[in-house]
């Protein structure tokens, strides 16, 4: 298991269609679609490998013109590994570990 705070969103067995800001995702190791909204969407799109979380954060908040806080990528990312969109073996450390989503929410909000 490699630790990184750049992580880089899954590309294989999955098929991608983008609509209206959104992005499905049709998951085909685990038979089952997803649908991530716009600013989700972004993260994941962003997540290359190669960016930090604060590197994410300042490109999303360039294309929304509104600022993203890494906090928000931080959720993102911890909704996204849930679903398996991002690379195996690949774990970050994230500041909102050990927090109940109100604190989350309160943090974010």
């Amino acid at each position: 298991m490699k630790l990184t705070n750049n992580p880089q969103s899954r590309k294989n067995d999955i098929v991608i269609q983008e609509i209206h800001g959104e992005v499905l995702i049709y998951d085909l190791r685990k038979n089952r679609a997803l649908c991530l909204n716009e600013t989700s969407a972004m993260v994941w799109q962003e997540c290359d490998g190669s960016k930090s979380v604060a590197e994410i954060s300042q490109n999303i908040s360039k294309k929304l013109k509104a600022n993203v806080s890494e906090d928000f990528v931080w959720l993102a990312l911890e909704q996204l590994k849930k679903d398996d969109l991002l690379q195996k073996g690949e774990e970050f450390v994230t500041p909102l570990n050990g927090l109940n989503r109100r604190e989350i929410i309160k943090r974010i909000g």
